[in-house]
Formats: structure tokens, sequence, C-alpha cells
């Protein structure tokens, strides 16, 4: 695996790789590489999943999750509702992602696509509503902030733990079992 994709997972995928959260989200420079690298990490660590949601001009956005996680998630009966009552097609993980892709193509950003990343339901709504916000984080909070600081801070520790481990020379592989 290139050093650069390397740091990329331990900065932005860290609390995924661990199992912490469902879904983080990279953005990586395009090269004609990083689609053998994803092929070979997505083989080698069957738990895990490296999915391209879109290439644009000279990047790529790609989805890290932890398998078991992310279908948790995605399974909530509230989460199912909301992606149903927006038109997403609930009937399988694949088919989620794939609208989600699709979405991503089009003009307006999908805010929804919080739920794929773990962020709270309320507090995606509140969002997609122009609700004023309370704090700012990992994600927009509108309530419970002293639940989402926690939530915010073990993110920021299992980060900042992978990244020391990462930059001693451990390789990040060994968060991916």
């Amino acid at each position: 695996m290139s050093k650069t994709l390397e740091k990329l997972l331990a900065i932005h995928s860290s609390p995924a790789l661990c199992g912490i959260k469902p879904s983080n989200l990279i953005s990586i420079d395009f090269d004609e590489s990083i689609y053998e690298e994803l092929e070979e990490l997505n083989r080698k660590h069957p738990k895990l999943c490296f999915y391209i949601l879109k290439k644009e001009n000279d990047k790529l956005l790609i989805l890290v999750y932890r398998k078991n996680v992310f279908e948790k998630t995605l399974s909530n009966d509230e989460c199912v509702n909301y992606l149903n009552d927006i038109g997403y097609d609930v009937s399988s993980i694949d088919n989620m992602l794939e609208d989600l892709k699709n979405r991503l193509y089009k003009d307006e950003f999908p805010h929804e696509i919080g739920v794929f990343l773990g962020y709270d339901l309320d507090d995606i709504k509140s969002f997609v509503e122009g609700e004023k916000c309370i704090y700012v984080g990992y994600w927009k909070v509108y309530s419970n902030l002293d639940e989402k600081l926690k939530i915010f801070n073990k993110y920021t520790r299992c980060r900042d733990c992978v990244m020391n481990l990462v930059n001693k020379g451990f390789p990040i592989e060994n968060f991916m079992r």
C-alpha cells in the first residue's frame, strides 16, 4: 500500500477501520494504481470495504467501512424509513449505496450521506431543515451536545492513536483485521 493511502486512511478513516464508526470518507488524488490498491485491500480485508463513490476531475471519493458496523447502522428502522422516505431503494445495502452514488453525481450534495457515516439522524434532519446548530464537530450538532462530544472525543482519540502508531512505523493494516 502506498504511504499516501496509508496516511489518508489513518487520518480520515481510523474510527471506521477500528469499528467504532460505521464509515468514513476519504478524498484521494486519482492515479491508475489506486484501483489496484483498493481491489487488493478489499481482497485482503473481507471485513472492510473500500468503495468508490465518485470520480471527478482528478479526485476519487472513497467510502471506507467495516461491513458489520455499516450494515447494522443502515438496517436501523429509523434510518431505513428516512432513506425510503427520500427515495432510496432500501431493499439492500448495495442498492442504498448505488442510490447514494447516483445522487453524488447530481447538482445538489446529498446531505443524507450522514446516515451512511453514522451521524445522528435527528441532527441530519435538523441540518436539512436549516435549523441553527449548537456545535460543529465531526458533524453539525443540534441536540444532546454532551453525548455527541463524547462520541467526537472517542473518534479523535482513535485517530490520534492510530496516527501515532503509523508514524512510529506500524502498518495501518494492523487496524484492518
